[in-house]
């Protein structure tokens, strides 16, 4: 079983998309309710109702007599999704520019994104608080609800090995941002998605489901 506690379905799912940005769960891989349930400690009610949930956000696709299985993207799909985020991820970037240049402080930002380039354990807590603060700065509930909707953390699993890095792109914009120069925070968070966009065709087929 594993040591964390689990006590019910939210625990569950927020464990699978941790899972999932660790390497611990891999997209195409099948989510087997008894694995699930002895693994966790969980009755099947529970586990079913986590995997709804996961299936409902996209990240889990369910299979008549075959179960749930973490969602492969095909290599579109990959694309569609990330020229979303793109778009998502340049107004985020922008607003939190905006408010700077208003007054607001961009500090927690600056303090976020330091300390997630600098981990070398606890990465997917540390890039969540790296975007809560941006989408904080930015002022915009909106982007709050939406961006955690968007299937940016399968992309991540997927393209794992393949994705180039993302560090300088990130002081890029943490800079530009910081300046509350709205024109080039905006810029520079589009350049770092376009450069995944750019990089998808040269990646071999076997990171993406067949289609």
């Amino acid at each position: 079983m594993n040591s964390q506690a689990h006590s019910g379905p939210e625990s569950l799912v927020r464990d699978i998309l941790q899972g999932l940005a660790e390497g611990r769960f891999v997209p195409g891989q099948r989510l087997a309710e008894p694995d699930l349930m002895a693994r966790y400690g969980l009755g099947r009610s529970t586990v079913r109702e986590a995997l709804g949930k996961l299936a409902a956000s996209g990240v889990v696709v369910q299979t008549p007599h075959r179960g749930a299985q973490i969602r492969l993207l095909t290599r579109r799909a990959a694309c569609d999704v990330l020229r979303v985020t793109e778009l998502l991820l340049g107004l985020a970037a922008r607003q939190a520019a905006e408010s700077v240049a208003e007054g607001a402080d961009p500090t927690p930002l600056q303090e976020a994104a330091k300390a997630y380039d600098a981990a070398t354990e606890d990465r997917p807590r540390l890039r969540a608080r790296y975007y809560r603060a941006l989408t904080t700065l930015a002022g915009n509930t909106e982007l709050d609800r939406l961006l955690p909707m968007v299937q940016v953390h399968l992309i991540r699993a997927q393209l794992r090995v393949n994705r180039p890095p993302g560090r300088h792109a990130r002081a890029d914009l943490v800079r530009a941002i910081s300046a509350g120069q709205a024109d080039m925070a905006e810029a520079a968070a589009r350049a770092h998605i376009r450069a995944l966009i750019a990089a998808l065709p040269s990646m071999p087929d076997s990171v993406f489901a067949p289609g």
